[in-house]
């Protein structure tokens, strides 16, 4: 139990002790609001009943001492001052309860330290307080910190997480275990999985979206849902579901972290709703995601299948003013409990940072970044190991700190956000650190390898004939790993870079329109199309629904607020170099997608052809350019050429982009295109290949023979399609025929095609009433977190917010 009472706070082990001692003694137990130098955390009034025995008026108190990997020597100093106050003369009982180990004799000379004025059963320490645990799971279970980490369940969790296959996940969820806080908008969300299965955390960025996400994800977890998690498409979790098995899907930014960056590929709104139909139908799968709230609004305008019912019904907004301040205390709380610059911050009153929890624009992951900053302007070490007492808690001899005011300094952050990042941008960077990260903010969120980043930068730094060394570099990234730069690996041969923190891609968004000859160098010398399609989109003239140039929407807010237009000198040249990097890189291979097992690493550009068509037909108008027809020729002759390769869904998307007007001169080539996509799509083997057929169908003219002939084959089709599954279901049914079944009535629709599904449904009627015969219901499971979360709340608030700073 030792390394769970270690994830803990000195706030979040005083409400654990509240909470075992309230289940042991049956009387409620709670947090006293004097100062630290009051002698008391927790009390309990009389009269009390039960092995207490407390009278009316008489008083019992609990000092709590939180040194998980201490020992009596370590904390007999501290017990020493507190058998000082006079507090222990003034109560009926007075305990001492820690997290340091106690032997039998160290209790005893506890006792003789209180000069016999408490009694030896009235001083607890970690193995009690295990023992405690032991007699009362249910308190375990609503302490997420501790049961997370503890026997089995810890196992469970590493396991799980060591076969995520998002290392940037892996290494969220183990820091998660250190300082999260369970906020309301936890319990909401469960209550939302439970009643529909899928849940989509909403909101503008840094207010917990992800940290929400990941807590769920934990609880599942130790319930006993195997986690699955997409990066970049949709498919990737498509490729991972088995039937019959309790997984939890978790698509994190879904839409990506802003508008330019949409993640969802052509056909992908349509992929998404069904899957997520199909998780709404199916009680063995949840769907957790999350995006921006302003940013589905956008997709919904440019996706209609994304304005949906279901994206209503399942989403939960989370904004930072519906945290009650206590939780906003806690959250603050625990970043600087965890931080190296704990000692500093424990200076100031707790006052002082109340008014930082209560700031209107109070936000985790602004508080966060500050407190990260500022440890590195003290010259304090971020990676500092813990020992006996917290890092953070007394500064190293010999080590010159800078002295700061801690709650001033995180006033000033929250009040003026994007100077944070500015300040950092324009004067803590070399030059080569901020290209680096204003290359990396080209890709998007898209996950590359660094040596495809180094790659770039490398362009970018030849066009002015300079060298950039591989030494200089990986000196650069290792300076920007963590704090600015998330890194995994540590052979750059073979390490990745995930995109940047959504904090910081704004403040680079925002530097890069205030001096856009840089949108100009890196698009004259970026090797991937990925970059210039991004660098196109920020220009507005990527045809994402954006304003127009110096018109940018400002990311994170609801209201459609603009900046004011940015002056730009070099407009004209600006367009020519974005035109002439679409066409340079047009047919380039794109940036690797790490993690998508469907994508393989430098994808072909053919699978994406429709969205590259589509910029640069944008580009072409908004710059006055005439569309090249030698580039149209080409693009259909190879993508026919690889047609066997590429996904149905990339196919309709090809055609759409084709239906509206066009350049006349393209038509005939067009036609030939369509005519061979029709060839080729004559005798679907699958139901997904059908509905894209009957989509491509209603976009394509075709014949009235030519519609009869396919509708009969379809028919046919389903006909074979409804017999196996019958088939399936009398002879071994595998749990996932019900979501087959509304697949094919879905496409059968589509093509007015009769089904008598009676049969069917009968037998899946028939097959889940002997699933929960056997195993009773999985939507309600005995011991489910949900059935624990709800029979036992927490017992107590813990301190007042007031107070909460005091035990730094």
């Amino acid at each position: 139990m030792k390394d769970g009472f270690e994830n803990l706070s000195d706030y979040d082990f005083e409400r654990l002790v509240a909470d075992l001692l309230t289940a042991e003694w049956g009387v409620h137990v709670g947090s006293f609001p004097k100062g630290r130098d009051g002698g008391v955390d927790l009390r309990v009034l009389g009269p009390a009943d039960g092995p207490l025995q407390l009278p009316a008026g008489a008083e019992l108190v609990v000092q709590c001492k939180h040194r998980p990997a201490a020992i009596y020597r370590d904390i007999k100093s501290e017990l020493s001052k507190e058998a000082l106050k006079p507090i222990i003369d003034q109560v009926a009982r007075y305990f001492v309860v820690t997290s340091a180990r106690l032997t039998r004799n160290n209790k005893k000379s506890i006792v003789e330290l209180f000069a016999n004025r408490i009694l030896e059963a009235d001083v607890l320490g970690i193995d009690d307080l295990a023992a405690l645990v032991r007699r009362h799971p249910e308190v375990q279970k609503a302490t997420p910190k501790l049961w997370m980490s503890s026997g089995i369940v810890l196992m469970t969790l590493l396991h799980h997480i060591e076969n995520l296959r998002s290392t940037y996940l892996r290494d969220e969820l183990r820091r998660l275990r250190l300082t999260f806080v369970e906020t309301g908008f936890v319990a909401k969300a469960r209550e939302l999985i439970e009643d529909l299965g899928i849940c989509i955390l909403a909101g503008p960025p840094g207010v917990g979206k992800t940290t929400t996400a990941h807590i769920l994800l934990l609880q599942l977890m130790a319930d006993g849902w195997e986690p699955i998690t997409a990066i970049g498409d949709v498919r990737e979790l498509e490729a991972q579901i088995a039937p019959g098995k309790r997984q939890v899907l978790f698509f994190d930014d879904f839409l990506g972290q802003n508008s330019l960056d949409a993640k969802l590929r052509v056909g992908g709104d349509a992929e998404l709703v069904r899957l997520m139909r199909l998780v709404e139908s199916d009680h063995t799968k949840i769907f957790i995601m999350t995006t921006r709230d302003y940013v589905l609004r956008q997709a919904q305008q440019s996706y209609e299948r994304l304005a949906s019912d279901i994206f209503d019904t399942t989403r939960i907004t989370i904004k930072a003013e519906s945290l009650t301040l206590h939780e906003k205390a806690h959250i603050l709380y625990n970043q600087l409990y965890y931080s190296p610059l704990r000692f500093m911050a424990s200076r100031a009153p707790s006052r002082e940072y109340l008014a930082v929890a209560e700031h209107p624009k109070f936000n985790p992951r602004l508080t966060e970044a500050a407190i990260a900053l500022l440890v590195r302007s003290a010259g304090l070490n971020r990676r500092a190991g813990r020992s006996s007492k917290l890092a953070g808690d007394q500064p190293q001899e010999g080590t010159e700190l800078t002295l700061l005011d801690v709650p001033e300094q995180l006033l000033q952050a929250l009040k003026r956000p994007e100077g944070l990042w500015d300040h950092v941008l324009r004067h803590q960077l070399t030059e080569l650190q901020r290209d680096i990260l204003l290359v990396r903010f080209s890709f998007g969120t898209t996950v590359i390898r660094v040596a495809e980043l180094y790659e770039a930068v490398r362009k970018l730094y030849a066009l002015d004939g300079r060298r950039c060394l591989a030494v200089d570099l990986d000196g650069a990234t290792s300076v920007l790993d963590g704090d600015l730069l998330r890194l995994s690996g540590k052979d750059r041969s073979l390490a990745t870079a995930s995109g940047l923190n959504p904090g910081l891609s704004d403040a680079v968004e925002a530097f890069l329109l205030q001096y856009p000859e840089h949108i100009g160098s890196i698009a004259r010398s970026a090797p991937y199309y990925e970059q210039v399609r991004l660098l196109a989109g920020l220009c507005g003239y990527d045809g994402r629904n954006q304003p127009p140039f110096g018109q940018q929407i400002l990311p994170g807010l609801d209201d459609q607020l603009v900046r004011p237009t940015v002056l730009n000198p070099r407009r004209l040249d600006l367009e020519h170099d974005i035109l002439g990097a679409v066409v340079r890189t047009l047919f380039d291979p794109g940036a690797t997608a790490i993690g998508a097992t469907l994508i393989p690493a430098k994808f072909p550009w053919y699978r994406r052809a429709a969205e590259r068509l589509r910029c640069y037909l944008w580009i072409c108008e908004r710059t006055d350019a005439v569309p090249s027809k030698d580039i149209f020729e080409r693009m259909v002759d190879e993508v026919l050429e690889n047609i066997h390769r590429m996904p149905s869904e990339a196919l309709l998307g090809f055609v759409r982009m084709l239906r509206p007007d066009i350049v006349e001169e393209w038509r005939p080539t067009r036609t030939r295109f369509e005519v061979g996509l029709l060839d080729y799509m004559s005798d679907p083997d699958d139901v997904n290949d059908w509905s894209i057929l009957a989509d491509i169908m209603d976009e394509v003219p075709v014949t009235d023979d030519f519609r009869s002939e396919m509708a009969f084959r379809f028919d046919r089709f389903a006909q074979a399609q409804l017999e196996e599954l019958v088939s399936q279901l009398e002879d071994d049914p595998q749990g996932d025929e019900d979501a087959t079944l509304d697949e094919l009535k879905s496409v059968a629709d589509q093509w007015n095609c009769s089904l008598d599904t009676n049969d069917a449904e009968e037998l899946i009627e028939q097959q889940i009433e002997r699933e929960r015969a056997e195993a009773g219901s999985p939507e309600d499971p005995a011991d489910s977190l949900w059935t624990h979360y709800k029979e036992h709340p927490r017992q107590s608030p813990g301190p007042q917010p007031g107070r909460l700073f005091d035990l730094l």
